[in-house]
């Protein structure tokens, strides 16, 4: 690889102020509900290749996603198959997850009130397509067999061995029969279950709940009473969704150790377009091993709110950090929508101010790196196009273009392999990462609009 691209990648991926973790220390991530209502799925379909295509709904985020060590997310839909439908019971394309995977997230729970949707068949596949993709998850079951060996969800990185427990507070009124298991709030189970995390010797136990009443911004006395339960059980870290709103998030002292709580990081992406329901939050958490011990560090989070705009031959419904868009692109948030973005962000605010503790908001606008990736996405950036076999050589996959490397969508429907987010004209031809490849590249200009061969 030419020292120029060494360059180049070395700025463009890993300089985030929220910096990846040394062997010492882990940064988590956690977002909200992913949902998939029919405006969703419709807004995905790519009539050219009968597909779906989700990745741009993710780009604005996937710089943070991908930077944490451990990256959760809900999934609270099924992959049951066609015909693909949103509520009451969602059955959403499998390109969802894959689109995840690709954004960075490495977890994937799945036990919600909407496990059940598509009967068992939906619970079936719907791991099916997890495991295909090679993503971890955890919270629904095959049988008992498959819970007993891999439960709790076990990740070891950075020197720290992490449990991750997943819950419910229900399905609907939808069950499934058994051999299937559902991960259910209870007490007796989930006590069992605190044991044997704790037999494991972790250093930490993360619970993921889901649970809470809907559309209300403070947690209820069935939420405090379960997250007494699951500190008294030894959990490190309670996090929870279901409300479809945000709700605070406190840091607080419990027998001497600091501990992390999230009663709900509101709608990752949905299409739930009324006050307050139309936005989330990504939770970012740093855990250091000191003395042996895993400690509670920083915690920031990013409010990030949901805008369907219709690009080409797609209609992706953006997550959103706080960004001067129309800086970069004129109009790109229009008049009506700026005035939904705004309140969305201010009622955030004002409900984090009176109600959370111990967290600090990140904003993306103060990060010179994410910066000027937000402006190449918005106004357009040069890049290499190859044929997509190039990419199957194990040598370019496990080199150090593989963050550069990535699938576009272009305008006229047509997907292509591109390497670099480069800034002119004359960068792209500069970068003399032919050495690597076999085949001679395409120099192409992509944007939102168009996919352009420079010739």
């Amino acid at each position: 690889m030419s020292k120029f691209l060494s360059v180049l990648l070395t700025i463009f991926w890993f300089s985030l102020s929220f910096a990846q973790s040394d062997s010492s220390s882990l940064n988590f991530l956690f977002v909200g509900d992913i949902m998939q209502h029919g405006g969703q799925i419709a807004g995905a379909y790519n009539v050219k290749k009968d597909a779906y295509d989700y990745r741009d709904c993710f780009q604005y985020v996937k710089p943070l996603v991908k930077n944490a060590d451990i990256s959760i997310a809900n999934l609270e839909v099924t992959h049951a198959g066609k015909p693909y439908k949103g509520y009451p019971q969602f059955s959403a394309p499998p390109e969802l997850s894959e689109s995840l995977v690709d954004a960075g997230f490495n977890v994937i729970i799945t036990a919600n009130n909407h496990s059940c949707d598509g009967g068992s068949k939906g619970v079936v596949k719907t791991l099916d397509v997890l495991d295909k993709l090679g993503v971890k998850h955890t919270g629904t079951f095959r049988n008992k067999q498959e819970r007993n060996t891999n439960y709790p969800l076990l990740i070891e990185k950075n020197g720290m061995n992490v449990a991750i427990l997943n819950y419910t507070y229900g399905t609907n009124g939808l069950s499934v029969a058994a051999p299937l298991i559902i991960n259910y709030i209870d007490s007796a189970v989930m006590q069992a279950d605190f044991k044997k995390a704790r037999e494991m010797n972790v250093d930490l136990i993360v619970c993921t709940l889901h649970w809470g009443t809907e559309y209300q911004s403070l947690p209820n006395a069935y939420q405090k009473n379960w997250e007494k339960f699951c500190y008294d059980q030894g959990a490190d870290m309670v996090i929870g969704g279901h409300p479809h709103v945000l709700q605070p998030v406190e840091v607080k002292e419990v027998k001497g150790e600091k501990k992390l709580t999230a009663w709900s990081l509101g709608n990752f992406v949905s299409n739930q377009r009324d006050r307050t329901k139309d936005g989330g939050m990504i939770l970012m958490a740093e855990v250091n091993k000191i003395a042996g011990k895993a400690v509670l560090g920083k915690v920031e989070h990013v409010f990030t709110w949901v805008y369907p705009r219709q690009e080409a031959v797609v209609k992706p419904f953006y997550i959103l950090p706080d960004f001067d868009y129309n800086k970069y692109r004129p109009g790109f948030i229009d008049a009506e929508s700026k005035v939904k973005y705004d309140v969305f962000f201010s009622d955030s605010r004002a409900l984090f101010k009176e109600h959370s503790r111990g967290t600090s908001e990140f904003k993306v606008s103060g990060d010179a790196v994410i910066e000027g990736y937000y402006g190449k996405l918005l106004k357009g950036y040069y890049a290499q196009e190859y044929p997509y076999e190039v990419f199957k050589n194990a040598e370019i996959i496990d080199s150090g273009l593989k963050p550069l490397i990535h699938k576009v969508l272009g305008a006229d429907g047509e997907y292509h392999w591109v390497v670099g987010y480069f800034e002119t004209e004359s960068d792209v031809r500069k970068a003399h990462i032919t050495e690597a490849f076999i085949a001679r590249p395409k120099f192409v200009f992509i944007s939102p609009t168009e996919y352009k061969v420079i010739p």
